[in-house]
């Protein structure tokens, strides 16, 4: 992961986001459209801390706590002064995930339902453009160019994509310029004076030089965040007796601890999570929370589901192809998704048999494993990602996801409870012929 990028996730994971927004405001941001990487792992309240202490509104016009108003510290629009006497109105729009934030008992009405109503009202108050800065994703910002009219702009993220000149989608103009700050995007609008109708635009994505030196003013406000987390960070929460390693393609010792703590965490029977949640071992001896937070700094929340037994071999099988072990999805933030790491079983594999038909045996508490049985399995979000998880559940299979906590806090509080830590049970992966 590069030096940066590691740095704002310290910052972010840290203190849920809340010191990073004094950067954005250094950096000059004017808007923020509300996001899913503080919201949906630490809630509402996270997001009004951040909010809090940014000098710029943060937009989710679709955002709503329960029936009522949008949650502390959003709005769902602005209106920004233009010359001559023009005015811009700029719309938030954020992704639902999928009803996943009913947890916190906020509620999201149809974007394009929000988005309809908020431009005939813009229209009404503002001569000059309408901008969407969206956080729906690529495709769900198509369908919204196409099914509101009235929308000259949308700037959109969460998807990742990058539009070197921009997308034209239904005489809309998308813009998109990839992620991690890698680039800045640019959009260039010409509005008739007196109508403020839109004459010409134009986008594009603009590389940030590699010898560009860095700014002084902006290091100097990096340092005072990176300051904050520095108490937390020194703070021991333990001690392990041997090194853990990491190896994301095969059993190892960091995983075989995180799935012993989610195990024991939730009171579950088994327990699976993604090799690419951790992104590095552990030494042996004194544990500060900022160790633990470089080697599991992800956002992911803990979950407990009742499966079948044939669940949980379909998701061993997922787990040992490569097609998803060797995937790289963005929000693992560098890493392959990797093996499962588990914990409450054991599992004979064929690593040479064809995918799909490489689990032999699996013994869950010294008894093969039930295909038709209930087993109560300890999990992240991550595992039941669509497409690339190991997990696939049922069509309206419940899953207890317990948020605001995070895999990091559920392995601090393991090592809290069990230090001095001896070594992990191994052996847990067992290659045969």
């Amino acid at each position: 992961m590069p030096a940066m990028l590691r740095r704002r996730v310290r910052l972010c994971s840290l203190t849920k986001g809340a010191a990073f927004s004094p950067i954005l405001t250094a950096m000059g941001y004017t808007l923020q459209t509300m996001g899913n990487a503080i919201s949906l792992p630490y809630g509402p309240q996270a997001m009004a801390a951040v909010a809090a202490r940014a000098d710029f509104p943060i937009l989710a016009a679709n955002c709503r706590d329960g029936d009522g108003p949008l949650p502390k510290g959003l709005q769902e629009y602005v209106l920004i002064p233009l010359p001559h006497g023009l005015t811009m109105g700029v719309i938030g729009l954020t992704a639902p995930w999928g009803g996943l934030y009913k947890i916190f008992g906020l509620h999201f009405p149809d974007f394009c339902d929000v988005a309809r109503a908020l431009v005939g009202k813009l229209r009404k108050q503002c001569v000059g453009p309408i901008v969407v800065l969206s956080h729906l994703g690529l495709e769900d910002d198509r369908h919204l160019a196409k099914s509101v009219p009235g929308i000259d702009l949308i700037i959109g993220g969460h998807s990742h994509n990058r539009l070197p000149t921009g997308e034209e989608s239904s005489g809309v103009l998308v813009a998109q310029a990839g992620q991690y700050a890698e680039a800045l995007g640019r959009v260039d609008m010409t509005l008739d004076p007196t109508t403020g109708q839109v004459l010409a635009r134009s986008a594009q994505v603009l590389n940030v030089p590699e010898d560009e030196p860095p700014d002084p003013a902006m290091l100097a406000v990096i340092a005072a965040a990176e300051q904050e987390v520095d108490a937390l960070v020194a703070e021991p929460i333990g001690v392990l007796e041997v090194p853990l390693n990491l190896d994301h393609f095969h059993e190892c010792g960091i995983g075989n601890l995180t799935a012993d703590a989610l195990r024991e965490h939730l009171e579950a029977q088994v327990a699976i999570v993604a090799s690419g949640l951790l992104h590095q071992g552990l030494p042996a001896g004194t544990i500060t929370l900022g160790k633990l937070d470089a080697s599991c700094f992800t956002t992911a929340n803990p979950c407990l589901t009742k499966v079948r037994g044939e669940q949980i071999l379909t998701a061993l099988e997922r787990g040992l192809d490569p097609v998803i072990s060797q995937f790289k999805h963005h929000g693992f933030r560098g890493t392959p998704i990797g093996i499962p790491q588990i914990s409450g079983v054991v599992v004979e594999y064929d690593p040479g048999a064809d995918v799909g038909d490489r689990v032999r045996r699996v013994m869950v508490q010294g008894e093969p494993i039930d295909p038709n049985r209930l087993y109560c399995l300890a999990h992240t979000d991550a595992e039941t990602m669509s497409k690339v998880g190991y997990l696939v559940l049922d069509k309206g299979q419940s899953t207890e996801q317990e948020v605001p906590t995070i895999v990091r806090e559920v392995i601090e509080d393991y090592v809290r409870r069990h230090s001095p830590v001896p070594q992990p049970m191994q052996g847990r992966w067992l290659s045969i012929p």
